[in-house]
């Protein structure tokens, strides 16, 4: 959980003129980043609306308004997370002409990101299967997104993201090399 102290990420309270929706994309935000990270310290079962909230530090109140149960802010941050790697993995690929270089491209940008962010890498891996078929479509379909962008077949990408399952379950790093490693099976 988070340190005492000021959140760089936190508006400022009371009256400050900053519009609403602002304010609002920013609580969105805050609460997608704290569902990953109570997730990564307590798992998805164990984690309360309240300690979402307090690792946001956003009321209770404005939680309900973005999402109607802890499952929605899952399935959520899920999306928002993916979506973050995503657009990275694609900008890494734009730039190689070749596709074996788009590859190693995307898949450096992926791992970078995941190695550096653990709670995001576990819940695009682990804590998104604790939500219910819902969760598991969701990530097949991103498991299909990556697949079409890198040209490689479904079950080389979905070995890929079980393997870094592993890594963040295990409290392990995860390299570029290890995942390159499952293309060239």
């Amino acid at each position: 959980m988070k340190k005492p102290g000021r959140d760089p990420r936190r508006l400022p309270g009371g009256q400050h003129g900053i519009p609403r929706d602002v304010v609002e994309r920013n609580q969105r935000e805050r609460l997608i980043a704290a569902m990953a990270e109570v997730c990564a310290e307590l798992g998805y079962a164990a984690v309360a609306v309240a300690d979402i909230t307090r690792q946001a530090s956003v009321s209770t109140a404005s939680f309900y308004k973005q999402f109607g149960d802890k499952h929605a802010c899952l399935l959520a941050s899920f999306e928002g997370l993916f979506g973050r790697l995503l657009e990275g993995v694609e900008e890494a690929c734009e730039i190689e002409r070749e596709r074996d270089a788009k590859v190693k491209a995307g898949i450096r940008v992926a791992a970078e990101l995941l190695a550096s962010d653990t709670p995001t890498a576990r819940l695009l891996t682990v804590e998104i299967v604790a939500g219910g078929a819902e969760g598991v479509r969701l990530q097949h379909a991103a498991i299909e997104r990556l697949a079409e962008l890198s040209g490689e077949d479904w079950a080389i990408i979905a070995a890929m993201v079980a393997l870094v399952a592993r890594r963040v379950v295990n409290g392990e790093g995860l390299t570029a090399a290890e995942l390159e490693r499952c293309i060239s099976l």
